[in-house]
C-alpha cells in the first residue's frame, strides 16, 4: 500500500474540472506529476500500472506520477476533479499522521468549496503558485482529516454488515459494491481495528455457526456447510480442518460422545 508522504515537500501545479460523455475512457499515458482526482458524480474506470481501478463517486484516488494509465472500459459520465502535482510516496508502512492513503471518500459539501478556491486562483500570475500551494495542501489535509474520523465508524459498520450477512454466500468484492470502497482498503481498515482480515472473520463466524449446528442439529454436514454460507462442500470441509484440524464428522462425533457422557454423569 502507498502513502502520500505529507512530511515532504508537496507542489501544485494545475487543476481543472472534467466532465465524460456517457462510455469516454481514460486517456492512455505516463504522466511526470502525480494526480488527485475528486469524484463528484457516478464513477471513473480505468487501468493502472495492470490493476484495475474504480473510483467512486464522492471518493478520492490519487495516481502515482510515471505510472501507466489506460482506459480500458468507459466510464458512466463521471465529473471530476483534478490536481496535477509533485510529491513523494510511502510504501509498505503504517498510516501515520504525516501520511496520506492513496484513496478514500470525501464530503463533498466541504472539499467542493476548496477545490473552487484553488481553480479560480490558479492562474493568480502573482499569487497563483503560492497561494496554490496553500489551498491545495488545505485540501489534503481536510480528507485526511476526514479520513481519520470517519475509519474507525467504518471499521464497525462492516463489522455489524458482516454479522448479519455471512451466513449468506457474500464476499469481500460484495462488501465492496455496498460501501463504496476498493476491497483493499476495506481491508486495510478491518485489520487495524480487529486484528484479522474480513476474510478470516467472515470463515471463523462460519465455522462457530457450524459447530453449534453440529451439536445442537440433526441436519446433515451438507446443509450445515449451505446454512452457514459456503457453495462448496469441499471448501467448508477445508476450512473447518483448518480451523479444528479436524473434519466436521470428527469434530461432531467426538464433542457430542463428551457432551453424552458429561450428561451422564450429572445424572448421577
Amino acid at each position: 500500500m502507498y502513502y502520500l508522504d505529507l512530511s515532504q515537500k508537496i507542489s501544485f501545479a494545475e487543476c481543472e474540472f472534467r466532465k465524460f460523455i456517457t462510455g469516454e475512457r481514460h486517456i492512455t499515458r505516463k504522466w511526470d506529476k502525480s494526480v488527485l482526482l475528486l469524484v463528484f458524480k457516478n464513477a471513473l474506470y480505468f487501468e493502472e500500472d495492470g490493476k484495475e481501478v474504480c473510483v467512486p463517486e464522492s471518493s478520492w484516488y490519487i495516481q502515482r506520477d510515471n505510472l501507466l494509465q489506460r482506459g480500458n472500459v468507459g466510464s458512466p459520465a463521471p465529473e471530476y476533479f483534478y490536481i496535477h502535482f509533485d510529491g513523494k510516496y510511502l510504501n509498505d508502512t503504517e498510516y501515520t499522521e504525516t501520511t496520506l492513503p492513496i484513496s478514500g471518500k470525501f464530503d463533498m459539501q466541504t472539499i467542493y468549496p476548496l477545490v473552487k478556491e484553488l481553480y479560480e486562483n490558479q492562474n493568480d500570475i502573482k499569487n497563483g503558485t503560492l497561494y496554490g500551494n496553500i489551498v491545495f495542501k488545505y485540501i489534503l489535509l481536510k480528507i485526511k482529516r476526514e479520513f481519520e474520523t470517519t475509519q474507525n465508524g467504518l471499521a464497525y459498520q462492516l463489522n455489524e454488515y458482516i454479522l448479519n450477512r455471512f451466513h449468506m454466500s457474500v464476499t469481500i468484492k460484495d462488501i465492496s459494491g455496498q460501501f463504496g470502497y476498493c476491497e483493499d482498503y476495506l481491508g486495510r481498515v478491518f485489520k487495524k481495528q480487529f486484528g484479522i482480515t474480513i476474510h478470516q472473520y467472515i470463515t471463523h463466524l462460519r465455522i462457530q455457526k457450524a459447530k453449534q449446528l453440529l451439536l445442537c442439529s440433526t441436519k446433515s454436514i451438507h446443509e450445515i456447510s449451505e446454512e452457514v454460507g459456503y457453495t462448496s462442500h469441499s471448501l467448508f470441509y477445508k476450512s473447518f480442518l483448518k480451523i479444528e484440524n479436524k473434519s466436521p464428522q470428527q469434530w461432531k462425533d467426538e464433542n457430542r460422545s463428551f457432551m453424552s457422557g458429561s450428561d451422564m454423569g450429572n445424572e448421577h
